[in-house]
């Protein structure tokens, strides 16, 4: 699994370092199994097409009930995957801008109470605050880059904060058409975790974000790592 290369003597710490390395871990292998489940729910949909075509002949309708209970049990773990995946991508994002904001400072170094609390799913409104520190203000420029990298990072990095700013307007979308009490504001939305606000009867809250926020969380150690070999 990819993950940056870190000294024993450089200023992470063994909490840090092991944090940043397991969230890393968890995201890689649930990306992989979410690329699988939708590899079969894309399978099972084509099936479903070829059932009705087949079943239009006949008046035995089993190949096409089977195609459709496996299809609804996919859908479901599908969509297991994508909110685990979730919960530990997020997680990964806070934690790594946070660690990779206090070395770019100099800052001391987290608590393991701090790290630990890091580690869990964050709120759309954390989550929303961590992409908006000024990471591509922060990173060393290359030498001999043909691209203006600050540029493109501030420009996936919005993105990606746009993309959360929608999730939290679908949440309060959601709690409407629900009847629900809360949230009812997008202030209010920000306080709530997005797995606990994706029901599965609705489109994916993450629908869209998810995949982005891959990316990004694979980035922030090598982020850190350029950091610190600047320093």
């Amino acid at each position: 699994m990819r993950f940056a290369r870190f000294e024993e003597s450089g200023p992470l710490t063994t909490i840090e370092v092991g944090a940043l390395r397991s969230l890393n871990a968890a995201v890689l292998t649930a990306r992989y199994e979410l690329q699988s489940a939708s590899a079969v729910w894309d399978r099972l949909q084509s099936g479903g097409d070829v059932a009705d075509m087949h079943e239009a002949k006949t008046t035995f309708p089993f190949y096409g009930e089977a195609v459709q209970e496996i299809a609804r049990g996919a859908a479901a773990y599908e969509r297991h995957v994508a909110l685990t995946a979730w919960r530990y991508t997020a997680a990964a994002v806070v934690l790594g801008v946070t660690v990779l904001h206090r070395v770019a400072e100099a800052k001391p170094p987290l608590s393991a109470a701090t790290v630990e609390e890091l580690c869990q799913e964050p709120t759309l409104g954390r989550l929303h605050e961590a992409l908006s520190v000024p990471v591509a203000e922060l990173l060393p420029e290359r030498e001999h880059s043909l691209l203006n990298e600050r540029e493109d990072t501030a420009r996936r990095w919005a993105r990606v904060r746009d993309g959360v700013d929608n999730a939290i307007e679908l949440v309060v979308e959601i709690a409407a058409d629900e009847e629900a009490a809360h949230p009812r504001t997008k202030d209010d939305a920000a306080g709530y975790l997005l797995t606990e606000h994706c029901p599965p009867h609705t489109d994916p809250v993450y629908h869209g974000v998810l995949e982005p926020l891959f990316e990004l969380a694979e980035e922030v150690p090598f982020d850190i790592a350029r950091i610190i070999k600047s320093s």
